[in-house]
């Protein structure tokens, strides 16, 4: 289980824009802020997700989040909320082939990192 985890980016204020309107859908809030931080979380459940500004030295490296969604509606919603936010398309809501029952969609936010909404237990 995952108990924070931060991802690092050049533009702060948009960034954290960008990941307060894509997984509120998800059921994260804004939690504690400060200047080039923010933590989004699920009221009750472990797993914040920091939004931190690079330091002056630090090289940006993307990175791939997934996020679950609580149903195939929630996946949708959140690619919905990424793509108005911002978010560039790197694969619709759907089945994939990872193992029976994956469903996801996937988005690049502005700075190269790939995030993903998904469920394991989709039913055609």
């Amino acid at each position: 289980m995952i108990d924070h985890m931060s991802v690092k980016v050049k533009d702060f204020d948009k960034a954290a824009a960008f990941y307060e309107a894509a997984l509120a859908p998800l059921g994260y809030v804004k939690g504690i802020e400060y200047p080039g931080g923010l933590q989004l979380h699920v009221e009750g459940e472990p797993g914040d997700v920091w939004v931190m500004a690079l330091k002056d030295d630090e090289a940006l490296l993307p990175t791939h989040i997934a996020f679950t969604a609580k149903d195939a509606e929630g996946v949708k919603a959140f690619y919905e909320a990424a793509l108005a936010a911002g978010g560039t398309d790197h694969g619709a809501p759907g089945p994939r082939d990872y193992h029976p029952g994956y469903y996801a969609a996937f988005v690049y936010d502005f700075e190269g990192n790939n995030i993903e909404a998904v469920i394991h237990d989709f039913a055609e």
